[in-house]
């Protein structure tokens, strides 16, 4: 599993984001000042995240 975090995200703070991953023994991705990942950020489509979602098998 992973998580894929930003580090300006305004609903979850990176650090929680980590404490996440962390507890659920996830790898943690931090994209940057991406906002909070969604369409409203400007996620629509988004093949990063499909990248790396792809990477999961």
């Amino acid at each position: 599993t992973m998580v894929v975090a930003s580090a300006d995200d305004m609903w979850v703070a990176l650090d929680r984001a980590k404490f996440f991953a962390d507890n659920w023994g996830s790898e943690f991705i931090n994209i940057g000042n991406a906002g909070h990942i969604n369409a409203a950020s400007g996620h629509t489509n988004w093949d990063e995240g499909l990248a790396l979602l792809k990477t999961l098998g």
